[in-house]
């Protein structure tokens, strides 16, 4: 690899290839499947644009990652051919459930597999809280079985939010952006240079993918890319865990404080994942059945535009970074507990939004008729 080029020309280098290798994928994947007439059709519930539009912007994302990604491969031999197995398997489950629409169950064992697979042998894995509510050493098997469990649950968090033109897009950059830039800061360089390879390929879809949409990453971008962003999460705690990392000549977060600030960085998908499943339980219906409770839905249904709403729910991903970031002192119970009495608050003034605008839509349609 170019030893002689400065770092950052590195990691800038394969930002732009996988961009510009992934946009010109998804170009003809537009142009093939608009020909074959391979469409995500409108249901009315979820998929609420009006009209027929691709769902395999995957499948870019997946070529400019993989071409760009090979040239760091070499400095992490020790979990990446784990870590492609996995991605591959999510890749192709996610491209037959997008033509086929495969059963939930065959699905989520795709998804088990994939997850065991790198948290089994490549040891990228929680094996401890650090002290979190009295936590310290986990279990080996516990250790693994958990780590499967998250890993699974988080593909699937990331692919409900795939539901508005971008929002994943932007979501997975910001996440990306995070951790790449705290691997180039450690001097972790090929974990920076795939999580940057990961990112440009993701901005090259969103460049097709802001509202309005001409093609869907769909569950052929979704699963994969969720596993990516939740597998660099853990594997940047475990950087702090097994070593004193520092930022200008600074320690800085123990790996406590790495994990709480991971948790921040993810809560929100995760925060309307877990409250859908939970009205969902209490109407007695499956978790997976499609509807509109979720945050997105929200918004839309509150007369944001789908790049408005997209805005908001990943300036909102900020803040909670940033008030995490702030409180980081504290013990890490009270900051979760703040982060999610935050969290409640704009859910309260989303939803008033949305009964309000809904309720003006029904006096308009009532004095119409």
């Amino acid at each position: 690899m170019a030893d002689f080029l400065p770092t950052y020309l590195i990691y800038l280098a394969g930002f732009i290839a996988s961009a510009v290798i992934s946009a010109y994928a998804v170009q003809k994947i537009i142009f093939i499947t608009r020909n074959r007439k391979i469409y995500d059709i409108p249901d009315d519930i979820r998929k609420i644009h009006g009209a027929e539009i691709p769902s395999l912007g995957g499948i870019g994302i997946f070529t400019g990652y993989i071409i760009v990604a090979a040239f760091f491969w070499p400095r992490v031999h020790f979990y990446m051919p784990y870590l492609l197995a996995s991605t591959v398997i999510l890749f192709f489950t996610g491209i037959y459930d997008d033509l086929m629409n495969m059963r939930p169950y065959k699905k989520l064992l795709a998804q088990l597999i994939a997850s065991f697979i790198t948290v089994r042998f490549s040891e990228i894995r929680i094996d401890s809280l650090f002290g979190i509510a009295g936590i310290e050493t986990i279990p080996y098997w516990a250790s693994v079985g958990i780590t499967t469990l998250v890993c699974t649950f988080f593909i699937n968090v990331f692919n409900f939010i795939d539901g508005i033109d971008g929002l994943a897009c932007m979501l997975a950059i910001l996440y990306l952006g995070i951790i790449g830039t705290v691997f180039m800061i450690t001097e972790h360089f090929a974990a920076a240079g795939i999580c940057f390879a990961l990112l440009g390929a993701t901005a090259g879809l969103l460049f097709y993918n802001f509202s309005p949409a001409k093609i869907y990453m769909g569950d052929t971008g979704s699963m994969f890319l969720g596993f990516n962003i939740v597998i660099f999460s853990l594997l940047l705690i475990q950087f702090f865990a097994q070593e004193h990392a520092f930022i200008l000549n600074t320690p800085i977060v123990t790996p406590q404080k790495a994990l709480m600030m991971v948790i921040a960085m993810l809560y929100l998908p995760i925060f309307d994942a877990l409250r859908v499943f939970i009205i969902r339980g209490s109407k007695g219906i499956s978790p997976l059945k499609a509807d509109r409770t979720h945050l997105h839905y929200y918004l839309l249904d509150a007369g944001f535009t789908h790049s408005r709403a997209a805005f908001i729910l990943v300036g909102i991903n900020v803040l909670i970074i940033a008030m995490a970031y702030l409180l980081i002192g504290l013990n890490p119970i009270i900051v979760l507990l703040a982060i999610t009495a935050f969290t409640f608050v704009l859910l309260f003034i989303i939803y008033r939004l949305r009964q309000k605008h809904l309720r003006g839509n029904s006096l308009a349609g009532a004095h119409t008729d």
